[in-house]
């Protein structure tokens, strides 16, 4: 039998396991690329979510300025929550690559400083520290406008802009 034999129809047999071989190749890269594509979405929907939930959680934190008492009870209520959504933040960011983790670490930052915001606003309302209250406020709603335009930066560049 010669290196390259033909069948019966004439057609030689290592041409078609060659074809096959490098088909099966194909599709073994193919399923890698493929589930990388997936892993990567997959953090940058965890990432979206955690997003999503802390500021539902800031809005409400934000929201509750009919006394000190109520934006006290607020921040009480949800600032847990805020923390553990930045620590989600915080371990989806590490897991993204490119521009997307570039506009994550710009978001996740500014949702810390939004928490440490948070935070000075309640122990200067402790302190009834009126001047400290105003501060920490305007401080703080800069950092809610930056987070909202990083939110926006975020959908756009995550095809997520009609949320």
């Amino acid at each position: 039998m010669t290196p390259l034999a033909t069948r019966g129809n004439g057609v030689s047999g290592r041409p078609r396991t060659l074809t096959a071989a490098l088909g099966i190749t194909f599709a073994g890269i193919l399923a890698i690329v493929l589930a990388a594509c997936s892993g990567n979405a997959q953090q940058t929907n965890a990432y979206t979510d955690a997003l999503n939930s802390v500021q539902v959680k800031i809005n409400s934190v934000v929201s509750a300025t009919a006394t000190p008492e109520a934006y006290q009870a607020a921040v009480a209520q949800n600032m847990p929550a805020i923390k553990s959504d930045l620590q989600q933040l915080q371990a989806a960011q590490g897991n993204l690559t490119g521009q997307t983790q570039t506009i994550a670490q710009k978001c996740t930052t500014d949702v810390q400083q939004i928490v440490s915001g948070l935070e000075s606003i309640n122990t200067a309302l402790t302190a009834k520290d009126s001047k400290a209250v105003e501060t920490a406020r305007q401080t703080t709603n800069t950092e809610i406008q930056s987070l909202k335009s990083c939110i926006d930066e975020w959908n756009t560049n995550n095809g997520n802009s009609g949320k």
